[in-house]
């Protein structure tokens, strides 16, 4: 067999390739937790992060996740969105993929760092000087254009590297 789960020609097959999905959306939801952390625990004084607590308290809580989406470049010192972050996370990616046995585990972990990697590419590609405010925030220093994108392209080849484990 070529790879190590089973094509969906059977029952288990099926289950595993829609764990694998839903896992991979879970991971996607998960990265934003950071913002909620932001909210309530980083930065609660920020005008954003009032703003936000106020409507979840009056249970507006799509006016909440609206605000946060319209305006999540306000957002800049996440916990989960930066580099230092990326860097540490692949190591635990490597282990979740080598060593889960069911595909939602490591739709999890895949779909957590596909979230993160957009982000860091769509930002490399539309608006480069902003990767300084959110992902190198943790560096003392300014990092360069080409250390940006040499950043980033590790990080993408890691990631892939590791995707191809999945087969």
């Amino acid at each position: 067999m070529l790879l190590r789960w089973e094509w969906p020609g059977s029952v288990r097959g099926m289950f595993d390739l829609v764990g694998l999905w839903v896992g991979g959306a879970i991971g996607m939801a998960l990265l934003g937790l950071d913002r909620v952390i932001h909210v309530y625990a980083t930065r609660p004084h920020e005008q954003l992060s009032q703003q936000v607590s106020s409507l979840v308290g009056q249970r507006k809580l799509r006016e909440a996740l609206q605000t946060l989406l319209l305006r999540r470049g306000e957002q800049y010192h996440l916990a989960f969105r930066n580099g230092v972050f990326a860097l540490v996370f692949i190591p635990v990616l490597f282990f979740a993929i080598t060593s889960t046995s069911g595909l939602f585990g490591k739709g999890i972990a895949l779909g957590l760092m596909v979230h993160l990697v957009y982000d860091i590419w769509r930002d490399q590609l539309t608006r480069p000087q902003h990767l300084n405010s959110w992902l190198f925030w943790m560096v003392s220093r300014e990092v360069s254009p080409e250390e940006q994108r040499t950043f980033v392209w590790i990080l993408t080849g890691g990631f892939g590297l590791l995707n191809l484990l999945l087969l």
